[in-house]
């Protein structure tokens, strides 16, 4: 008599303590990050306008004091090595001085700038330990300014206008990851066309708090040399520190 075979079972539940894992999203689909940032740039050059002109000198102690904090940020979307950036940033910056060579006299600077740089990204070097990008794209300048001049006297004088160009920028950011959730980042662009020279440098640390946010703190310098026929001059450079905050959308990998 043959023995009976007995087999056990085979069961295809899933236990219930497993953590389904999330995955990590493909370089092959859309992925969108956007970085929301506060700038508190000091700035000083020369700015005028209609055959005026003056020094200004604000320091991000006298922006901090007079609230003259602008609207900052990025957004971002990426496919494969291509990304798309753009950054905008709007800001009003003032300084009130004496003006030695005229006694008695005193001069007050506001400057409301924007400027939105669109750019394109491309990815050469991709490895645990660096990644470098190529970007060209182009800065969107508005800048509007007044002079305000007030003799002892007499009642004071205001002079204004406001002007728009377009530079043409090249550059690179470079991205070391130094933990897995600490990444140092550098930037720059340079150009000109509507200015005669355009450009900028930064460095930031970005800690990820977790898969989709992270905060960073870093240094941001901007130079511009804008002068048009002596009726508009803004030759300035603005530099200062930026805390940032960063979120990634969609699903992302678990940081370990």
């Amino acid at each position: 008599m043959e023995k009976a075979q007995l087999q056990a079972p085979t069961s295809h539940a899933v236990a219930s303590s497993r953590t389904i894992p999330v995955s990590p999203p493909s370089a092959d689909t859309w992925q969108f990050r956007s970085l929301s940032y506060l700038w508190f740039p000091g700035m000083s050059g020369t700015v005028g306008a209609r055959g005026y002109d003056t020094s200004a000198s604000v320091s991000p102690s006298d922006i901090l004091k007079n609230l003259n904090i602008g609207i900052m940020g990025s957004f971002e979307p990426s496919y494969n090595r291509w990304a798309f950036p753009f950054d905008y940033v709007w800001a009003k910056l003032q300084d009130k001085k004496a003006l030695v060579n005229f006694p008695g006299y005193s001069a007050k600077a506001t400057v409301k700038e924007g400027f939105l740089t669109p750019k394109v990204n491309y990815l050469l070097v991709d490895s645990k330990m660096l990644k470098i990008n190529a970007t060209a794209g182009i800065r969107f300048w508005h800048l509007g300014q007044s002079l305000q001049l007030t003799p002892p006297t007499t009642p004071s004088v205001s002079i204004g206008t406001s002007q728009n160009w377009v530079d043409a920028l090249g550059g690179a950011n470079i991205v070391v990851p130094l933990s897995t959730r600490i990444a140092a980042i550098m930037l720059g662009d340079a150009g000109g066309g509507g200015a005669n020279v355009d450009y900028q440098v930064a460095g930031f640390v970005n800690y990820q708090i977790k898969p989709k946010w992270g905060i960073g703190v870093g240094y941001r310098y901007v130079d511009v040399n804008y002068r048009n026929n002596k009726q508009f001059v803004f030759d300035t450079h603005q530099s200062g520190i930026a805390l940032t905050l960063l979120y990634k959308y969609g699903n992302q990998p678990p940081i370990h």
